[in-house]
């Protein structure tokens, strides 16, 4: 009788003692996902969007400074560099939004222009092809995007490729 109370009390000890981890070990791993969803989607360069270039420099030096502790000439060499480099992003994100403006009244002309060529059979022929393609890609966009969110399920997805591959 002695022996089973003993088992009975140190086993319930152990469990108390295994309890009392698994609580910190959970408490340690919210930890860990707190900081990781902190970068998620983009939420802690939010409010770097609409900075201007100084505004960036500043917070850039300002943050490598509470880590590396600058002299004060460091300081000044690293807000310089700081500066440079987002004035040469600011000034290549202004550049691309102009080229990826010009490019799209380019594909609108050549369509115009396509289009005068053709007679209005080949228009229609070429705007249902058109439509296919865009069908297609929608689709594969939305089948791409299940798997990348971890939705693809064995099996389920394979049949509906098998079922699709047999229409076609």
């Amino acid at each position: 009788m002695k022996k089973l109370m003993l088992s009975l009390a140190l086993s319930g000890l152990m469990l108390t003692g295994f309890a009392q981890e698994k609580e910190d070990l959970k408490s340690d791993t919210n930890e860990m996902s707190a900081l990781i969803n902190k970068h998620s989607k983009g939420r802690k360069h939010d409010g770097l969007k609409n900075k201007n270039p100084e505004e960036l420099a500043k917070i850039k030096t300002d943050r490598m400074d509470q880590k590396l502790k600058f002299t004060d000439q460091q300081r000044k060499e690293v807000y310089a560099f700081h500066l440079k480099q987002a004035q040469d992003h600011k000034k290549i994100a202004a550049e691309r939004k102009l080229y990826r403006e010009k490019m799209r009244r380019q594909r609108a002309a050549d369509h115009k222009k396509m289009m005068a060529l053709l007679t209005p059979e080949q228009q229609k022929t070429l705007k249902d092809s058109y439509a296919e393609n865009h069908k297609m890609h929608k689709e594969h966009w939305r089948k791409d995007r299940k798997m990348r969110k971890g939705d693809f399920q064995k099996g389920v997805n394979e049949k509906a490729v098998d079922a699709e591959a047999k229409t076609t």
